[in-house]
């Protein structure tokens, strides 16, 4: 039997903020991004008021920004993206990681965020990746989502497709909002916005 699992929520656990807008700040720049928030703030305000899901406004977001897109650009940019990342990513949740790894534990990041930039970033540390991944078609990206959003009820589903929970003594969580609800559920040990 493994001795123990973790699964940690990216975008405000890990990270100080929400990583998507940072990511797509850096892709398109400061002026065409303000310039597409707006342009969204209809769907932005919908999420915020509880008239459209999570899902529905990261995808009009997404659409807007990203759709027509080139694979080989997105693969460039996620790439460029690493140091970025990584400097908005809190000390104290990366030593969790760490402390975990150092004792030979299985280690995940789950996130609603994309694999596109989440992966390289697992990779480095040595983590497995669970993340929402975008639709490419013949090498363009479509604004779709390939993989239902991996949030909510979404998160425990993607678990348990990888994972054989059984074979674990403890299974770690770590989030901190409604979005990591289902996952904290399913652990033996959850720490709800744990990082500051």
């Amino acid at each position: 039997m493994n001795k123990s699992i973790a699964f940690f929520d990216f975008d405000g656990t890990m990270s100080r903020g929400d990583s998507l807008f940072v990511f797509l700040k850096f892709l398109v720049g400061k002026s065409r991004f303000y310039w597409g928030m707006i342009s969204n703030l209809h769907s932005l305000l919908g999420y915020s008021l509880g008239l459209l899901s999570n899902t529905r406004a990261k995808q009009k977001v997404v659409a807007y920004f990203l759709k027509g897109m080139s694979e080989r650009e997105l693969i460039q940019k996620c790439q460029d993206f690493i140091p970025t990342l990584e400097s908005i990513i809190k000390q104290n949740a990366l030593q969790r990681i760490h402390w975990h790894l150092d004792r030979g534990d299985k280690v995940a990041i789950v996130s609603a965020t994309f694999s596109c930039y989440l992966k390289p970033l697992a990779q480095r540390l040595g983590v497995d990746c669970l993340a929402t991944e975008l639709e490419i078609k013949e090498g363009v990206l479509t604004g779709e989502f390939a993989t239902p959003n991996c949030y909510g009820e979404e998160k425990v589903r993607r678990i348990c497709e990888k994972y054989n929970l059984e074979q674990y003594q403890e299974i770690y969580a770590y989030g901190d909002s409604r979005g990591d609800k289902e996952m904290l559920e399913i652990a033996t040990q959850s720490f709800y916005r744990y990082f500051e």
